[in-house]
């Protein structure tokens, strides 16, 4: 019973550090690399000095695309923070972006970065080049990485918390019933 146990822990604590991620809460975050606004595009394309909600996803990701529309409910009731910008990020080509944003709706500023340097930047573990996604990221106006997570463990008191500049709890994320985001070379 005890190994069955010892097994059960180890293989329970293998799918929760799956990824071990480059960047850390607080850590200045290198400038994000786009090589194509494909979607609602903004005016202003500086990111400084502008709150970002920071979403890596892919067309084949089924659990990014289902988390969609809860980003969209989400952007729609910070609306009126102007100096919040919601931006999801692919690394895929835009012919191929283009194909999936014709079915699934978002209100994000969608772009792609074909080199990968955003994703290896921010996702790509530096040891085994494994990563994970759908993953969220929460930097400050001053660049500041605020907050790392999967986007169902988002809630608006964890906006509001990095919206107000006060420290972000573990307890502060809603838990949820979906599975981890699976992990991949």
């Amino acid at each position: 019973m005890k190994k069955f146990l010892l097994f059960s822990f180890a293989l329970m604590s293998s799918f929760q550090s799956f990824s071990q991620l480059k960047l850390k809460v607080g850590d200045k975050v290198p400038a994000l690399n786009i090589t194509d606004y494909l979607k609602n595009v903004p005016k202003d394309k500086n990111l400084e000095n502008k709150y970002i909600l920071l979403e890596f996803w892919a067309t084949w990701c089924t659990t990014c695309l289902e988390e969609v529309p809860n980003l969209n409910k989400m952007q729609e009731r910070f609306k009126d923070k102007k100096d919040f910008l919601f931006i999801s990020i692919t690394d895929e080509s835009p012919e191929k972006t283009k194909k999936t944003l014709e079915k699934v709706k978002f209100n994000s500023i969608v772009v792609s970065d074909q080199t990968k340097k955003a994703l290896n930047d921010f996702v790509v573990d530096n040891e085994n080049g494994d990563y994970s996604i759908p993953k969220t990221f929460l930097i400050d106006n001053q660049g500041i990485l605020r907050w790392i997570g999967q986007p169902w463990l988002l809630n608006d008191g964890v906006v509001n918390k990095f919206l107000e500049g006060k420290e972000i709890a573990e307890s502060d994320n809603t838990p949820s019933n979906r599975p981890s985001a699976p992990t991949f070379k």
